[in-house]
């Protein structure tokens, strides 16, 4: 079992894949992975934390958009940075009207997108993914969400062509809106039950 997972690992490293190779093969691999210029990189594990706060995130989201136009997903929606770039999201939302025949696992046009930061990936998510994402002609706000303390970040812009700006929120006094879809939550939501490793599990519950 392990060798032929080292030998699937080497295929996926070694081979260039086209984008319709790399759209078949998700449908049937065990791990996601994330595509670009020809390459495959998989998506590492997740945290408790990551959970807690993607699925609270995300469950304010679907409440709040309730039957309108828009919707929120959660990480096994890809979003379609570019022709040679597929991303998975964290948590996305889109308010596209669904087309006859378009791909039922990929979003081309995100207006909100949100990444909770992992040790592994924040350069990641911070540079690459950053500046690959504000290219998006429809995207207005792109969040972050540290794992390590009370810290959002959210970058947004009103419209195609503004230069977008940065408002950081700290502690969980603090709330943050997303203007994009109209929410405001309150950190101290967002983070409930979330563990920093520094702290007491009596401390946490206070």
């Amino acid at each position: 079992m392990a060798q032929a997972k080292r030998k699937l690992q080497e295929a996926e490293t070694q081979k260039h894949w086209t984008v319709e190779e790399y759209l078949a093969y998700e449908l049937t691999s065990p791990v996601r992975h994330e595509y670009v210029d020809g390459q495959l990189f998989a998506m590492a594990g997740e945290s408790k934390n990551h959970n807690r706060l993607t699925s609270k995130v995300c469950t304010r989201l679907i409440l709040h958009l309730g039957d309108g136009k828009c919707e929120a997903f959660i990480e096994n929606v890809k979003v379609r940075v570019s022709p040679t770039r597929y991303y998975y999201p964290d948590v996305v939302v889109s308010c596209s009207e669904p087309e006859e025949g378009e791909d039922a696992y990929v979003i081309e046009d995100p207006l909100l997108i949100i990444e909770v930061l992992s040790p592994s990936t924040q350069r990641n998510d911070r540079v690459e993914k950053m500046n690959a994402y504000q290219k998006l002609a429809g995207l207005r706000e792109y969040a972050i969400i540290s794992q390590e303390s009370v810290r959002l970040e959210v970058y947004r812009h009103e419209q195609a062509g503004e230069a977008w700006q940065c408002e950081v929120f700290d502690g969980t006094e603090s709330e943050v809106t997303f203007q994009s879809v109209g929410l405001t939550l309150k950190l101290a939501d967002i983070y409930r039950r979330v563990r920093f490793a520094e702290e007491s599990e009596e401390e946490q519950e206070s």
